[in-house]
């Protein structure tokens, strides 16, 4: 069995006054240098010039029991079979291996394959977060330079106020500021960095074979934040009222309540499914679908049927999609999804502006102290319009229901 140790040569002393570190492996009384990423200055010797920093020790010991482990692995009872330099040369392939992965692009190409499997969303949101990544660490990362305290950094980074570059629709470079994520924000983030990770030693590593590509995880010891539990958003039926009612002449703010409305006629409709469920989803006067967020996770693959009302026939009418290819016509107006969400939450916030100073009105004009505290509650919630209704609706687990709608 080979032995290594560390080694540093007394007669090659640099410019800069430091001295190169290696590993030493001896087989049958010879000897074979690995080089490392090391220098270390004379202050850091003893007078055996022998390494005496306890940080750097710890690392140079930490990279020989690698080496002990790859020869373990990988060479096992024939290493007696090879010389020095064979064994430093099997050490040096076997590094390459690994310090050949660009983690970044494997990334991409995960999300390109979600995207061929028709996992849109899960796919988008994968980029967002490999965006956010280059931005903090640039085009190429190796994966072995992501470890424990690259995610403390990396994390540092998603809590702090920034600036991002990116390509618009018109090929144009557009410089914006982003706010400091919160705990939910950086959940998601980290948590899809993990998935990417766990996918590329999924790819990378042969457990049959016992010979480990990616040897490291740093997500054994790197703790996810928790999100923050979900706000409880509580709507009254006069403020569904008030939204229904709504008449601004606006565009954007139009669609907003027209979108909202139908999401309430249709029990939970999200602007995904809204923007993809196709024509032929609607027979017999109802309207049979499969939801995106969570077709993918269950056995029925969340198959829901929705009578249509009345009240919904009439929103349906109005944005119809002619060509009868989808049930509307929102993915002739806009790119993608996505798109289509960001338009109708922005204009819902401003909706809900309108129906929050009509509720103030109604709070200065009313003397009841009861009534007061009722419309001080009731104010509507600017957040994601479809977040507004009961889960025991869409399938959800009776059990964790939560009170949304109150009358």
């Amino acid at each position: 069995m080979p032995t290594f140790s560390i080694y540093i040569d007394k007669s090659y002393e640099r410019r800069d006054k430091k001295y190169a570190v290696s590993i030493r492996v001896t087989q049958n009384r010879k000897h074979a240098y690995l080089k490392t990423d090391y220098y270390v200055v004379p202050q850091r010797l003893n007078k055996s010039f022998e390494v005496k920093d306890k940080t750097l020790l710890k690392l140079l010991l930490e990279k020989i029991e690698d080496c002990e482990d790859i020869i373990v692995r990988g060479l096992g009872n024939d290493v007696s079979n090879y010389s020095a330099k064979d064994i430093v040369e099997f050490i040096k392939k076997k590094q390459n291996e690994v310090s050949c992965i660009d983690f970044i692009a494997f990334a991409k190409k995960y999300v390109a394959k979600l995207f061929e499997a028709g996992r849109e969303k899960r796919a988008k949101h994968i980029q967002t977060t490999i965006n956010a990544l280059v931005d903090f660490s640039g085009q190429e990362l190796n994966i072995v330079k992501v470890t424990f305290k690259f995610l403390e950094k990396f994390e540092e980074f998603l809590r702090s106020e920034r600036t991002i570059v990116r390509v618009n629709q018109f090929g144009r470079e557009v410089t914006t500021k982003r706010k400091p994520l919160t705990d939910t924000g950086v959940h998601d983030y980290m948590a899809d960095i993990r998935a990417v990770f766990n996918e590329a030693i999924d790819f990378y590593n042969d457990d049959e074979l016992g010979d480990p590509v990616i040897k490291h995880y740093p997500f054994r010891k790197f703790e996810v934040v928790k999100p923050n539990p979900p706000k409880k958003r509580n709507i009254y039926l006069e403020n569904i009222r008030k939204i229904m009612n709504l008449e601004n002449g606006l565009r954007r703010q139009e669609l907003a309540r027209d979108v909202f409305m139908l999401s309430f006629f249709l029990v939970g409709m999200n602007t995904v499914d809204m923007f993809n469920v196709p024509y032929s989803s609607r027979k017999n006067g109802r309207i049979t679908y499969q939801r995106s967020k969570t077709k993918d996770r269950r056995e029925d693959n969340a198959e829901i049927s929705i009578k249509i009302e009345s009240e919904a026939e009439r929103l349906m009418k109005k944005y119809a999609d002619p060509g009868k290819v989808r049930l509307f016509s929102f993915y002739k107006l806009y790119s993608d999804s996505s798109v289509f969400n960001g338009a109708v939450n922005n204009g819902f916030k401003r909706v809900v502006q309108e129906v929050n100073e009509s509720i103030k009105n109604e709070i200065k004009e009313t003397k009841n102290k009861q009534e007061k505290e009722k419309l001080r509650g009731g104010a509507a919630d600017p957040g994601r319009h479809e977040g507004l209704f009961c889960p025991a609706f869409m399938g959800h687990d009776s059990k964790k229901r939560v009170k949304y709608l109150e009358g």
